[in-house]
């Protein structure tokens, strides 16, 4: 939030809105929209140059498939990523073209130059595949879309995500470990019963001979 009103203030207070700066910022934000569309397919190249096969199970979260078990791998995800990040930003250069050369907005085109190339650098898939970082904690995989109210619940969006899928694989674990520990108790009763037939079956035998 401090970005955009930092950015309309200076967009006034330097008199960006006059038409003189109108070709001047519509390049720059040509420029900026095409290296980051550019960017993604770059991205792409790369999750696909390493192929990732790695396995990965999750509960899907998005609204209205909530509880769906996800079996993917780590370069489908990625990928995924990827394609939602490309549809999500030709939909911002409709809005804002739509807004600049109907009404005449200045304000749109100057912050989406500005607020996609930040929120690149913030994104996973930049963290991981530029910066080198590790796939844990924040970073760790499904990466969900950030939510607003996710500090209300204790942590973000991301880090519920993944306590969810180690909770649910915690789970698992205890119900195959309740499950052996029944078919256990179940064959120990069974070898009693067998061992207290074959005593009582010697006893006769043994009255039987006196």
């Amino acid at each position: 939030m401090a970005i955009i009103f930092g950015t309309m203030h200076i967009v006034k207070k330097a008199g960006l809105e006059d038409p003189q700066y109108m070709v001047l910022i519509r390049s720059i934000y040509g420029i900026a929209t095409a290296l980051m569309v550019g960017f993604t397919y770059h991205l792409k190249n790369m999750v696909t140059r390493k192929n990732d096969t790695t396995a990965l199970e999750y509960d899907d979260a998005t609204p209205g498939n909530q509880g769906e078990r996800i079996v993917t791998t780590n370069v489908k995800h990625d990928l995924a990523e990827i394609a939602k990040l490309q549809k999500s930003t030709l939909l911002t250069v409709g809005i804002v073209v739509f807004m600049h050369f109907k009404f005449g907005y200045i304000q749109p085109l100057i912050l989406q130059t500005l607020l996609p190339l930040l929120n690149m650098y913030k994104n996973p898939l930049f963290q991981i595949h530029i910066l080198g970082k590790p796939a844990a904690d924040d970073l760790k995989r499904p990466w969900l879309p950030a939510n607003p109210f996710a500090a209300l619940g204790g942590g973000n969006a991301n880090a519920n995500a993944n306590a969810s899928s180690e909770i649910t694989e915690d789970a698992q674990a205890g119900a195959s470990s309740g499950n052996d520990s029944a078919s256990d108790s179940e064959s120990s009763n069974s070898k009693k019963k067998e061992t207290k037939k074959e005593t009582e079956k010697e006893e006769k035998e043994t009255r039987k001979d006196k």
